[in-house]
């Protein structure tokens, strides 16, 4: 009687193996509505954030662009500093 030949090697079988996560997709707090548009070839992407913070729109344009709004927003000035006037008016109220 023959043994079986072991299993093909899977790398979910190592342990060092971790499968790559997506971190979820961070939103500013502070972001209103964020639009993307396409440009007229086609090539391009365009962004369009609606801050609450300034009040003001951001247009974020290129291949493929990243706003700090929906990446990284702490990257994002205005992000930080209403962040630190949030904070400083929970502080007082703590003391």
């Amino acid at each position: 009687m023959r043994a079986e030949p072991p299993p093909p090697w899977r790398d979910e079988d190592d342990p060092s193996f971790q499968p790559p996560r997506r971190m979820p997709a961070q939103r500013c707090p502070y972001l209103e509505q964020i639009l993307r548009d396409r440009t007229a070839l086609g090539l391009l992407t365009r962004y369009k954030a609606d801050c609450h913070v300034d009040h003001r729109t951001h247009h974020f344009t290129g291949r493929h662009p990243v706003p700090p709004c929906i990446s990284d927003p702490t990257t994002c000035r205005f992000y930080r500093e209403q962040w630190a006037e949030e904070s400083h008016v929970i502080d007082r109220y703590r003391d």
